[in-house]
């Protein structure tokens, strides 16, 4: 059974939902609480009380007035007017009346106005009132030397639009968490999706997966065995205050509702420039370690944030690993653009030196388990992720400075991938959904990855060709094995531990290196499976042990 998700959701239904499946099935799911409460759909209530055309002339006499609450605890209820007195050498003057601020411009001799930008703004911060529901700025970071006009009163307000059933407070993010098991002790698949909140098709895919997961449990035996071998973390909304934004502000949102601008950029023409981007905020190849793809403008699409896991968001998702060590698989769900990704993703320039590459066995590895879900991810009407599109970020994409792919593979040892669904972020509903099924098929099978990996315990095997022998001149040995190994090998008699040379790749994209042997050699070697799994059980470890492959090439000729 699948098709179960039907429209989109904000991150409100998107949470009730999960709470609902984990009360529908107890004996199988539960919900969890992430540590960190979000900043919250939330912003000051602001005004702009002048003219923001015109360059920096016409914004001279602009002044913009923000509440010191949040808009919905009463920073909507100020008003504030700018009135011309009508009459000559009038002083400037502020009073507040409730919520109503109102400000009494100056005027010269011949009773034009006279009280500039700069002079408004001083007069309302040191007012002891209005100091203590408002504060002032001006316009875009001006001087603020130009002529405040007359201003009717103007409500200030936070802009936001969303209905009264999403809350305006902290929001707190859930885990759906599904197993027979919940106690650690079968190996973990991390799903998470929407870390950037205009992609709304994305947690669809996760949404679908879990309810396949339990709504199949009692009939079908495939997830009767995923279920009850594994033990798989569901967070369909990442950030949650940029997914309630993008859904009723601002379509395009990518990043959460932080605002980290100085006043130059604070007034409300700028809100739909502010945030973080929850997907550069992590800890591994980030812009503060000097990699590519991320900003330190407060308004860039690519904002890192001013420091590492400076936001709530990007710190539950690294507080999931951290708490349950069990998780070996991750996927993170974005769009658009139908690509299937893993590490490195950032690099640095000039040179394009990525993060450490995976090694040769765990490179086989990442695409061994892609051709996998790649596979199933067709079944569903034919999707296919060319090879172009499928790699390392940093190959196929671009680099993503502290993206948080690359946290959990470098910094917790988890296989994790990145889908990119579809081709634009918000299809139509129809479009979305079918993206929604074929990508939770991709999910389903990452779990038999899993599941095999769990079950694994057979010893790989590998060979080389040429065998030993004698040869009258350079050899060129190639490796072959049975599944994705790590060989480690050495060319001078010793026995090979985890501590000898390992092959390595010929180049990117390529397969293994060779080894050329020019004058008479003997080979040692053993291959280990990403499980651990070691070659004929050889101990490398064990001094006389001796079970590792050995060839010897006499070489006779020049």
């Amino acid at each position: 059974m699948k098709g179960f998700v039907d429209h989109y959701m904000d991150a409100t239904e998107l949470t009730a939902r999960i709470e609902q499946l984990a009360a529908e099935f107890p004996h199988i799911a539960e919900v969890v609480n992430l540590p960190n409460k979000t900043n919250g759909y939330r912003r000051k209530a602001a005004a702009i009380m002048g003219s923001t055309s015109g360059g920096s002339t016409g914004q001279a006499g602009t002044v913009v007035v923000e509440s010191l609450d949040w808009g919905h605890e009463g920073g909507n209820d100020i008003w504030v007017e700018f009135l011309d007195p009508g009459a000559p050498n009038e002083s400037l003057s502020v009073d507040v009346e409730g919520d109503t601020i109102t400000v009494e411009l100056a005027t010269d001799a011949t009773g034009a106005l006279s009280s500039t930008a700069a002079e408004v703004i001083e007069e309302i911060n040191d007012d002891n009132e209005a100091d203590d529901i408002v504060r002032s700025f001006t316009y875009r970071g001006n001087t603020g030397e130009g002529i405040v006009q007359a201003r009717a009163a103007t409500q200030l307000s936070d802009f936001l639009s969303a209905p009264d059933n999403v809350s305006h407070d902290p929001f707190q993010v859930k885990m759906l968490r599904i197993g027979k098991f919940r106690n650690g002790s079968r190996p973990g698949v991390l799903a998470y999706s929407q870390e950037h909140a205009r992609e709304w098709q994305t947690p669809l895919v996760t949404t679908e997966f879990a309810e396949r997961l339990l709504r199949n449990y009692d009939h079908n035996e495939d997830i009767q065995k995923l279920v009850n071998q594994l033990e798989i973390f569901v967070v369909p909304t990442i950030n949650a205050d940029g997914s309630h934004y993008s859904f009723y502000d601002f379509a395009s949102q990518r990043k959460n509702m932080v605002n980290y601008c100085d006043d130059s950029l604070s007034d409300p023409n700028a809100r739909n420039a502010w945030g973080v981007d929850i997907n550069r905020n992590y800890t591994v190849g980030t812009r503060f370690d000097g990699y590519s793809g991320a900003s330190s403008s407060c308004t860039s699409g690519t904002f890192s944030g001013p420091a590492e896991l400076s936001e709530q968001e990007s710190s539950n998702l690294v507080w999931i690993p951290a708490t349950f060590d069990n998780i070996k698989f991750a996927m993170n769900i974005h769009s658009s653009g139908n690509y299937f990704m893993w590490s490195p993703g950032a690099y640095k320039v000039p040179g394009r030196e990525t993060l450490p590459r995976p090694t040769l066995g765990e490179e086989n590895y990442f695409w061994e388990a892609s051709k996998r879900i790649l596979t199933e991810i067709k079944q569903h009407r034919g999707t296919v992720v060319t090879p172009a599109r499928t790699g390392p970020i940093a190959d196929v994409l671009y680099s993503a400075a502290g993206n948080s792919g690359d946290h959990l593979w470098y910094a917790e040892d988890i296989y994790a991938w990145n889908f990119e669904v579809g081709t634009s972020f918000q299809p139509p509903t129809e479009e979305a959904l079918n993206q929604a099924n074929e990508y939770a098929n991709g999910l389903v099978e990452l779990l038999d990855v899993a599941r095999d990996y769990a079950k694994d315990r057979k010893n790989p095997e590998s060979e080389v060709t040429p065998e030993g022998g004698k040869y009258d001149g350079p050899v060129e040995v190639s490796f072959s094995w049975s599944e994705p190994v790590t060989i480690y090998y050495t060319l001078d008699g010793s026995r090979p531990t985890f501590d000898s040379t390992k092959l390595e790749s010929a180049g990117i994209r390529e397969g293994a290196e060779t080894l050329t042997i020019d004058s008479t050699t003997t080979l040692k070697w053993f291959a280990v499976d990403e499980k651990g799994n070691v070659e004929n059980g050889y101990d490398p470890n064990k001094q006389f042990h001796d079970k590792f492959n050995k060839e010897t090439y006499k070489i006779t000729g020049g």
